[in-house]
């Protein structure tokens, strides 16, 4: 994957174009500040999977320390229909 990147002030005037590039190529962009990458701009699609890999990564951490890691199934339904399961 290649890294595409951009100074603060390119990308202010290109936001548009670039965001529906990485929408539609789900390339991330690099923003940069002096030559510091200070920002990355991916897909909603890479978003999402990186949300679910960190709530994964979490639950696992839970798991291994022992921790509560959820709800009962049964409570589960319970919380969201308000019944118990018939």
């Amino acid at each position: 994957m290649t890294e595409i990147t951009y100074s603060i002030v390119e990308a202010r005037a290109r936001l548009g174009a670039i965001a529906r590039e990485v929408s539609a190529t789900r390339e991330p962009v690099a923003i940069t500040d002096h030559g510091q990458t200070v920002a990355m701009l991916v897909s909603p699609a890479d978003a999402l999977e990186l949300q679910e890999l960190r709530a994964l990564a979490a639950y696992r951490a839970r798991q291994a320390r022992g921790e509560d890691t959820g709800v009962p199934h049964e409570e589960a339904y319970r919380r969201v229909f308000g019944q118990d399961q018939a």
